[in-house]
């Protein structure tokens, strides 16, 4: 037995890393037609282009293993398959428990061995891979500009441009949003201009010509002025000593373990604005009905007192106040569902491995096709209806529709259902789809 376990698994092993190679090399070649034209010819080094492919493999290989298992799965049991090796099998009393389970093994523990990546290589890799775009971006800031597209990486600014010259630094068709005063929004259109960078005083500059400056007051919208220039400077700091962008991290260059310390900490805020919330509508109430009517029904709050006094515009004051609340409370649930999806994706895609196992192993055997164009094509459209589950599932999480534990682990509950009706249709022997139905409607047709 140990002899067919170990030759099983040498029928897996060549096609696996054939498929890694492949999904690794298409994935490399998108951002080669993506990234490569903004980085060649800009003074950088050849060195830190490598680098920057380098830090791009991790999450590759985080997609590329998952499918890499199917496609060798799906070679390695078809080619046994076509080659009538599996009948032999069978006809010698070996089971295709016996056959699928050495790779079953291996799947589980390749699955522990990505869990293990997704904690601790693939978030530093996110991290420095971040990083270095945006050092990148800071000392090259056309680089980072793409034409149509609003760049937001600095914080309280948007930008939009409709033409890049990289090569000059020249810009046409500009737009700037300026949030960085919390009295005024600011809006900055310009028919042309220049972009440089002060390493000495970590400012983006921008050089504007024929536009005009739209400014309103938050408070007071009524109070709006338009002023047309012929030529402006716009300096922007876009990293300090206390606020630089990295130390922070976002939420795909955290683990487990920072992740849950950030859920953690935004429930106790979510709970402090609830209770805050609390506090307004008690104190509201207070002014209305008795004081012992409060404390058996709604429980007067020690600290209500923090909440202005009742007056004339009570109601306005309360509603905006309501408002504001509220939508602060909705953005801590959305954030603590967000990193709830975080958290479950560095698990539900490594027991993809598994799930895979169970479709490729019973799917190779009913095709009888050992190609890797066959095994490649099937594959992809096994795992793009995962994905597809996934990015859904990720997007409804995001936005409070479906629970995120619910929506990451979906993919591996239906693609794993599916799998397990093909595990039954082998091991009866039967033929991919049931064929009673067609034979029957072919019989009452003839008669």
């Amino acid at each position: 037995m140990r002899i067919l376990t170990r030759y099983i698994i040498f029928e897996h092993i060549v096609p696996f890393f054939l498929g890694i190679g492949s999904i690794v090399f298409l994935f490399l070649l998108n951002i080669v037609f993506r990234d490569l034209g903004r980085l060649l010819g800009k003074g950088l080094s050849f060195w830190t282009i490598l680098q920057f492919f380098v830090l791009n493999l991790a999450w590759i290989l985080a997609l590329a293993i998952p499918m890499a298992v199917l496609i060798a799965t799906l070679m390695a049991f078809g080619r046994l398959a076509s080659d009538r090796e599996i009948d032999a099998m069978k006809a010698s009393g070996i089971s295709i428990h016996q056959l699928v389970q050495p790779i079953l093994i291996g799947a589980i523990l390749l699955m522990i061995a990505m869990m293990i990546f997704n904690n601790t290589i693939l978030p530093d890799f996110n991290y420095k891979l971040k990083k270095m775009y945006f050092e990148i971006s800071r000392t090259r800031p056309t680089i980072s500009l793409e034409p149509n597209v609003f760049y937001d990486e600095i914080p309280n600014y948007t930008i939009y441009v409709q033409k890049v010259r990289p090569k000059k630094g020249e810009l046409e068709k500009i737009f700037i949003r300026d949030g960085s005063d919390p009295r005024f929004n600011k809006t900055i259109v310009a028919d042309r201009g220049t972009l440089l960078f002060s390493k000495a005083h970590q400012r983006i500059v921008f050089t504007l010509y024929d536009g005009e400056i739209h400014e309103v007051e938050k408070q007071h919208l009524e109070k709006y002025r338009r002023m047309k220039f012929k030529k402006q400077m716009i300096s922007i700091l876009v990293s300090d000593g206390q606020s630089h962008p990295f130390r922070q991290r976002g939420d795909r260059e955290k683990s487990t373990r920072m992740l849950l310390d950030d859920i953690v900490a935004n429930k106790k805020r979510l709970y402090e604005r609830e209770m805050y919330v609390r506090q307004i509508i008690s104190q509201d109430f207070s002014s209305l009905f008795p004081s012992e009517y409060l404390s058996e029904t709604m429980g007067r709050d020690k600290n209500a007192s923090s909440i202005p006094p009742p007056h004339q515009d009570r109601p306005g004051w309360m509603l905006s106040q309501l408002e504001g609340e509220m939508a602060v409370i909705q953005a801590y649930k959305r954030a603590i569902a967000s990193l709830w999806v975080e958290v479950h994706k560095k698990y539900s895609i490594p027991v993809a491995c598994l799930v895979f196992v169970l479709v490729g192993a019973p799917l190779g055997i009913l095709v009888r096709q050992s190609g890797f164009t066959v095994a490649g094509w099937v594959s992809i459209v096994f795992f793009l209806i995962y994905w597809t589950f996934l990015i859904g599932g990720e997007q409804l999480a995001d936005r409070l529709l479906v629970n995120p534990a619910l929506a990451m682990w979906a993919p591996n509950g239906i693609v794993g259902i599916l799998g397990m009706f093909l595990y039954y249709r082998t091991l009866k022997e039967a033929t991919l789809f049931p064929s009673w139905r067609w034979t029957k409607s072919k019989k009452n047709h003839s008669l």
